[in-house]
């Protein structure tokens, strides 16, 4: 299949998008510079903010009871966009499911021996909605024992305890253990006691339901803000026998594996907060200060990124890593960490990278020592996910498919036009170089194309020299039959003269007189060879003098088939001819030499005893005039050519009488001088010819 210049311009323009495919390439390279630069911004901030907290001893010294790993300090607990209905069910909490800090063996306060995950483990949820702070536990199992009726006791059923400091500086210890699953409300626990209270605190509301796979239960707490201070603490206990009812673990949101410090409360440095706050905050960073425990002693940032969406993030999608909101961070507190945190606390800054339990991010975490002097008293720890990384890749990837698209549509739309303009420019060169010979081979016109520099301006102009050597050519052969039979006649009649001398010596023998007669047959024949040919010129330069008026086709063809009927006395002839007559304005002699034309030719192939057949009728404002005669068929691929100078098709070749193919193309020439049309082709009813021509109706008909 053949392309169009601008099919192949179009195609072409398709390599614009090699633009996008480098710049993507290059996109993907710029990320090694990216997690350079975030490498290198953490160890920075860790750095700076080691050096801060140089040489302050008393921020570290604390005593056990004064320190402790909380959630988030209360300043920034995540808010909520609506409540929670308090039905054990975890379906509203999907969206934060994520966030759940994860509590086991290495949270264990007490155990009467080793604890194991599937013993007791939990997840908790934090956050607060209007004037409440909702809290999730999602806690496995292996056995739930419920409180009996009666007993006051908290040690001897699976309870949940929750030490609240209010802003009185009074420390308020309360406990959930209920007798059944359901609806749930806290009571209050003597400080010096494991001893409930008599009276519950209705203001501490919520739910115990069980899991629906029997792996443990669900608790979902509601606190008043007006009950809350500046401290927090939480702890699961498990009892797994009923019938000794012995407490055999307890975890609690405490940074240690081991401790019998029950009961305790365990708050953040304010201090240390105060000071990494004043340090500020970029989105998406968190700040951990530790101890040389492991204790967390201050945390400051969030990990969440708020990000804005795109309307072509699922098409950046298939490029790269869709960037996620949500983070599941549940393994801070896993080997990685630890590693890198005790490299801090020997005295070495460490860089390290690992992704989310969900692999939607990769977080990089810069560690650096805190020293006293040359002791080294605690750990920075910077954490920040590769968003920023993959936002810039996705505007960067955003901006360079916006640009390449408004690139590729302008230069798109620029060569269409230019392909348009060249092909509608090669389209009228072509049209012009149809129209510059005509039907019968006839330079008409021999200036085409247009006056441009460019190479179809250089083209036009070398087809406009073809045209006029070949319009001087055509003259030339135009000119040549009339000047050739200007040349032969003078030197035919000095022949002719001749002959007729010598005929009348009276001592000729036989055979020059038979000479003699052949001699006048040869100058016959050319004689009328050159009368064809000064037939056709003189045809030709007639049309040019021609004077058409109204006649009548039907008396015009009636008289001329009355005289072929004496001109050729052995051939019949048979005419079709309508009532009425046919009026047309036409040249009458051009008509009737045609005619002459094709009943001539229509005499020399038909059959003696067949008649020659000629028919005239009116349709759809035309005349049609045809012309039937029995004899040989005329070949398909000699029915076009037929009507082109000098092109006959004889089955015989009569040697005295010239056939040059010049009596059809005249038949042409006076069809085309009337804008009508002349075709030929087998006889309908059997073998033969039939010519018919078509005059367009130019005068009315009368009666």
């Amino acid at each position: 299949m053949s392309l169009t210049i601008r099919s192949k311009v179009l195609l072409l323009s398709l390599t614009l998008f090699s633009i996008p495919y480098v710049g993507y390439e290059y996109v993907l390279e710029m990320e090694k510079y990216l997690r350079d630069n975030l490498e290198t911004s953490l160890k920075d901030a860790s750095h700076s903010l080691a050096s801060v907290l140089h040489n302050q001893p008393e921020l570290f010294n604390r005593q056990l009871s004064d320190v402790v790993e909380f959630y988030k300090p209360l300043d920034n607990l995540r808010q909520f966009r609506v409540g929670f209905h308090l039905d054990g069910n975890t379906n509203d909490w999907e969206d934060y499911l994520f966030e759940a800090q994860s509590y086991a063996e290495k949270h264990t306060l007490y155990s009467s021996h080793e604890s194991t995950a599937e013993s007791l483990s939990f997840q908790h949820v934090v956050g607060t909605y209007r004037n409440y702070l909702y809290n999730l536990f999602i806690v496995k199992d292996e056995a739930i024992v419920y409180r009996n009726q009666g007993d006051l006791s908290i040690k001897r059923s699976d309870h949940l305890q929750v030490v609240i400091q209010d802003n009185e500086q009074h420390l308020h210890r309360y406990i959930i253990a209920p007798s059944k699953a359901g609806w749930i409300n806290a009571y209050r626990v003597s400080a010096y006691s494991d001893t409930l209270l008599s009276d519950p605190e209705r203001r501490i509301q919520g739910t115990w339901a069980e899991t629906s796979d029997g792996s443990g239960y669900v608790i979902e707490v509601r606190i008043p803000m007006n009950l809350m201070g500046e401290r927090f603490s939480f702890a699961i206990g498990d009892v797994d026998d009923k019938q000794t009812r012995q407490l055999k673990t307890l975890v609690a949101n405490v940074g240690i594996e081991q401790s019998d410090e029950t009961g305790h409360i365990y708050v953040e440095s304010p201090k240390i907060n105060q000071i990494i706050q004043a340090l500020g905050n970029a989105p998406g960073r968190r700040v951990w200060v530790l101890d040389k425990q492991r204790r967390i002693l201050a945390s400051y940032g969030d990990l969440y990124r708020e990000l804005h969406e795109h309307p072509l993030d699922e098409v950046f999608s298939l490029l790269l890593p869709p960037v996620s909101e949500k983070i599941d961070n549940s393994r801070r507190d896993d080997g990685l960490y630890y590693q890198q945190i005790q490299y801090a606390l020997n005295g070495l800054p460490d860089v390290r990278w690992h992704s989310t339990d969900d692999d939607k991010a990769v977080i990089v975490s810069a560690a650096h020592p805190i020293r006293d002097q040359n002791q080294v008293i605690g750990a920075v720890m910077v954490e920040e996910t590769s968003h920023s990384i993959q936002t810039v890749q996705r505007q960067a990837i955003a901006n360079l498919f916006n640009k390449t698209l408004l690139l590729f549509t302008v230069v798109t739309l620029l060569l269409l036009v230019f392909a348009s303009r060249l092909s509608v420019r090669l389209r009228h060169l072509r049209n012009q170089a149809e129209t510059a010979i005509d039907a019968n081979g006839r330079v008409t016109a021999t200036k085409i194309g247009s006056n441009a520099k460019d190479e179809i301006g250089d083209l036009s102009r070398s087809f406009s020299n073809i045209l006029d050597k070949l319009n001087q050519y055509n003259n030339y052969l135009e000119g040549m039959a009339s000047r050739l039979s200007h040349e032969l006649r003078t030197p035919i009649a000095v022949v002719r003269s001749s002959l007729e001398n010598l005929e009348l010596e009276q001592d000729l023998s036989e055979h020059s007189t038979v000479y003699i007669e052949r001699a006048k047959q040869g100058i016959e024949r050319l004689n009328t060879t050159i009368t064809r040919l000064s037939e056709a010129t003189r045809l030709e330069q007639a049309l040019q003098d021609a004077e058409r008026e109204k006649v009548d086709l039907k008396d015009l063809v009636s008289n001329c088939v009355a005289g072929y009927r004496l001109a050729y006395p052995e051939q019949r002839f048979h005419s079709v001819l309508p009532n009425q007559p046919i009026v047309s304005l036409v040249a009458p002699d051009l008509i009737a030499q045609m005619l002459d034309k094709l009943v001539s030719n229509a005499a020399d192939f038909s059959d003696a005893e067949q008649a020659i057949r000629v028919e005239l009728v009116q349709e759809r404002g035309v005349a049609r005039l045809s012309v039937l005669n029995r004899g040989a068929n005329i070949p398909a691929d000699m029915q076009e050519r037929l009507f082109e100078s000098m092109v006959s098709f004889r089955q015989s070749t009569d040697a005295r009488e010239p056939h040059l193919g010049l009596g059809l193309y005249m038949v042409r020439l006076i069809v085309n001088y009337h804008g009508g049309l002349v075709k030929v082709s087998n006889h309908p009813e059997g073998s033969g010819a039939m010519f018919t021509v078509w005059l367009p109706m130019n005068g009315q008909i009368t009666n």
